[in-house]
């Protein structure tokens, strides 16, 4: 009677063990999927933030314009290795768009970049694929 209990025990445990690696592969091929994902999206915000802040200690300096801001932000992009052209930058003085050389002592210009997720990504865009990663918004008060 035991022995047959045994024998019987034996290919349970094989198909257990076949059915639980198959239901982590499904469970966990995603989850670390994700994890690449989401890793590559908030490493880029925090590229694209330190882009913004980067631009806006341009724009702050009085006799600074649009021009050199944006020159800053195409180099920064350009040594974080992401392409300047995929990039949608804003450039606000109080609240609106406007050069930065009409800004006047106390004005706040605000600097915000954003880019397609899908075009930053290390692996192809499961979770991310139609959303853009953006800088946090950076304010900051021109000089002068």
């Amino acid at each position: 009677m035991i022995l047959r209990s045994r024998a019987r025990q034996a290919p349970r445990r094989a198909s257990a063990a076949v059915e639980m690696a198959v239901v982590l592969t499904f469970i966990l091929a995603p989850t670390i999927y994700g994890i690449i994902e989401m890793s590559r999206a908030i490493q880029v915000k925090e590229f694209l933030t330190g882009t913004a802040r980067s631009a806006g200690s341009i724009a702050m300096q009085t006799g600074s314009d649009n021009a050199a801001v944006t020159a800053n932000i195409i180099a920064s992009l350009t040594a974080y290795g992401i392409k300047p052209a995929l990039a949608t930058t804003t450039i606000k003085v109080n609240g609106a768009i406007a050069d930065v050389k009409t800004a006047v002592g106390g004005d706040k210009i605000s600097i915000e970049i954003a880019l397609p997720a899908a075009q930053v990504n290390w692996v192809l865009p499961m979770f991310l694929s139609n959303s853009s990663v953006e800088s946090e918004t950076l304010i900051m008060m021109r000089q002068g």
